[in-house]
């Protein structure tokens, strides 16, 4: 009996220990998830911090292949280890929103370039809210997280307590594991450790926090170490970041390769390791000491120098050809900038089931005028490689009124090759109803060179209004062809047009209504009436997940000839965005005659987006997968049955992909899919 009765006292004790366990783990974790709630009366918005950050990056191996990776050029030859500094001015918004003031910067890098700036995101942790790296890594100190984690709590001396986390379910890309040392009594981190990977960067960040009040939500230290491998490449880099250091310097400073004020402000010392790279730098670039028998023998030798081997293929094709093919190229000055995409980017490649391959190219500029008056050009121009066409599309904007968002706007583009069957209706008409030799002629494909002169303006917070006139030219595809069967090689059109938009409220749907008349005239061949209304919303959930959501509709309710349906909302684009820009809200499938074949449409758009959705918690393969998307859209146009489309999209590192299926009244038609390239895109 004795012997029982111990064994229940035992269990008993073990259970009531277990019990206490839990609770505390419940206890600190809960004041974990409302510490930032409790901190939200003394925001961080305005703090500034004055901060060191400090770079060592080692090459471990490298290939041709390097050269390629945006910011990586400048490290793919010659020395492997470089040293980076800067001293910054941080003013923020938000604890991961802040604007980064460079004061002063020296590197070891070739001209003093940069090299991997994505690695600034490792200096503000945001611990408490959704994501930790800006719109990235769901932290495990957020409540709506915790779903994705498994927690354990150890009881230390002195009111702390240490906290272990780890992903629930499979490793993923949107999830770490780590430990963090926490006060008891108020769920403050203290301390914290965090290793993940994303974006090709695997990491191991640890950061200590501030003392208090808003600015514990800020680290004061924080260390990262980096592990970049990709295609036989393997970088690694050390990182060190010091915040409220004591020196204040000058705003208006910007100094670029001064070594004395660099060392001037350092807050802690170099290692020995980056002491090392420094003295190699030094002496491979600072003078030398002069060697006097060995010049005097130098003036007395009167052989002529060997001439001067210049590496012109070097010099010219390396340096200067290659960097700036892959690199964006920019130059700014007080009053505005000028940037160009590099000439290889891959992520401006893309695939759809429908259009083949297309290729794009980016250019801005800007002018300020003053601070309120701004002049800015945002051309972008694209060939796609089934029509074998080249787009383009060339809008300049000058902003009057920002605080009003008003601006004139003149946009110049052919983006758009549109149908128009009626044209080879009329001539199997004229044939006797016989369609014969009309095959594969493109006698219904017209390219749409188009003018649009507006301005806006926001009288309202919540109502927008717009104004101006919008000219298009549309030409044959095959204009032999069209003179052949005695039809214009070339329709054009003028219209005036006003757009009304209305939104409630700051996270209301955006509801639009626009109305275009054509205008009769000499050299004008089409004169319509057309209506169009809108409604679209993106909501942002929690955990990084989004609603989108779109309806609309629209009608001609005046048309001379059923020539050129041609709507704004609702249009075939032949310069596609990526994947935030145009994956949702369009039609992947849809033939590009059915947009211009009726009088009216109506349309709907819903996709929703999650970090960790289906694929992503397959073992292995969803330990890549950052983001995934269900879509759902539906159309009804005049002489045809009801059209929808069902897709499933995911995003990883390297690409984002696809699949669509369409149905007409739910009778399946087709499947496609498209592919656009997600490489570097952060970087």
């Amino acid at each position: 009996m004795k012997t029982i009765g111990l064994i229940i006292l035992l269990v008993l004790s073990m259970t009531t220990t277990a019990v206490a366990a839990g609770r505390m783990d419940t206890l600190v974790m809960q004041r974990i998830f409302s510490y930032q709630k409790r901190m939200a009366a003394d925001g961080v918005e305005g703090f500034q911090s004055n901060v060191y950050i400090k770079h060592l990056y080692e090459t471990q191996k490298r290939n041709a292949t390097l050269w390629a990776i945006p910011s990586m050029y400048a490290i793919a030859k010659g020395q492997r280890q470089f040293v980076s500094e800067q001293y910054s001015r941080f003013t923020f918004r938000n604890v991961d929103d802040y604007e980064n003031r460079r004061q002063v910067y020296y590197t070891t890098i070739p001209r003093h370039r940069r090299t991997m700036p994505v690695l600034l995101e490792f200096l503000t942790p945001n611990l408490y809210d959704a994501t930790i790296y800006g719109d990235h890594i769901l932290s495990p100190f957020n409540r709506s997280n915790r779903t994705f984690y498994r927690y354990r709590v150890s009881d230390l001396s002195g009111g702390l307590a240490r906290v272990y986390f780890r992903p629930r379910f499979v490793r993923n890309t949107q999830l770490v594991a780590g430990q963090a040392l926490v006060e008891i009594s108020t769920g403050r981190i203290i301390q914290v450790e965090l290793n993940g990977e994303f974006d090709m960067i695997r990491f191991q960040s640890r950061s200590m926090q501030g003392f208090r009040g808003a600015r514990s939500l800020l680290p004061r230290l924080n260390e990262t170490d980096i592990e970049f491998k990709f295609l036989g490449n393997h970088i690694t880099s050390h990182f060190e970041a010091v915040f409220d250091c004591p020196i204040t310097l000058p705003d208006t400073l910007s100094v670029k390769g001064n070594r004395q004020l660099i060392d001037s402000v350092r807050p802690i010392s170099l290692s020995s390791r980056e002491q090392a790279i420094y003295d190699y730098y030094d002496s491979i670039h600072r003078p030398q000491p002069v060697d006097s028998a060995a010049l005097l023998q130098a003036l007395n030798d009167t052989t002529p120098p060997p001439p001067r081997r210049h590496d012109y293929l070097k010099e010219i094709g390396w340096d200067l050809i290659g960097e700036n093919l892959i690199r964006s190229l920019r130059a700014q000055s007080e009053n505005g900038y000028v940037k160009l995409s590099p000439i290889i980017n891959p992520q401006y490649l893309s695939y759809s089931h429908r259009k083949g391959f297309s290729y794009k190219l980016k250019l801005g500029a800007q002018y300020n005028f003053s601070e309120r008056t701004s002049l800015r050009f945002n051309p972008t121009v694209g060939y796609n490689f089934k029509i074998r066409k080249f787009y383009f599309n060339a809008p300049i904007r000058l902003t009057f009124d920002p605080e009003h968002d008003g601006h004139a706007d003149i946009v110049w583009g052919n983006g758009n090759r549109i149908g128009n069957s009626t044209v080879v209706d009329e001539i199997i008409a004229e044939q006797g109803g016989s369609d014969e030799g009309l095959d594969g002629k493109d006698l219904d494909l017209f390219d749409d060179l188009h003018l649009r002169v507006t301005g806006n303006y926001r009288p309202l917070s919540w109502l927008s209004l717009e104004t101006g006139l919008v000219f298009h030219r549309r030409q044959s595809a095959n204009k032999a062809a069209m003179i052949q069967y005695g039809k214009p090689t070339e329709y054009r059109s003028l219209a005036p047009m006003l757009s009304v938009k209305i939104r409630p409220w700051a996270r209301a749907p955006l509801f639009s209504i626009d109305y275009e008349r054509g205008l009769r005239g000499r050299n004008i061949d089409l004169a319509y009436e057309r209506w169009e209304a809108d409604a679209s919303l993106k909501y942002r959930m929690t955990r990084m997940q989004t609603l989108n959501l779109r309806v609309g509709g629209g009608i001609y309710t005046r048309k001379d000839k059923n020539y050129f349906m041609d709507f704004s909302n609702f249009r075939d684009e032949n310069l596609p965005e990526g994947w935030d820009d145009d994956w949702s809200g369009n039609f992947q499938l849809l033939s590009s005659r059915l947009y211009n074949s009726s009088k009216y449409y109506l349309r709907g758009n819903v996709s929703y987006e999650s970090p960790l959705l289906l694929f992503s918690l397959v073992p292995v393969v969803g330990r890549y997968v950052e983001r995934e998307r269900a879509y759902v859209s539906a159309l009804s146009i005049a002489h045809t049955r009801l059209y929808t489309e069902w897709g499933y999209g995911f995003t990883c590192r390297y690409f984002s992909m696809g699949f669509f299926a369409s149905f007409f009244n739910l009778k399946y038609e087709e499947v496609g899919a498209k592919f656009t390239f997600e490489l570097f895109r952060r970087w």
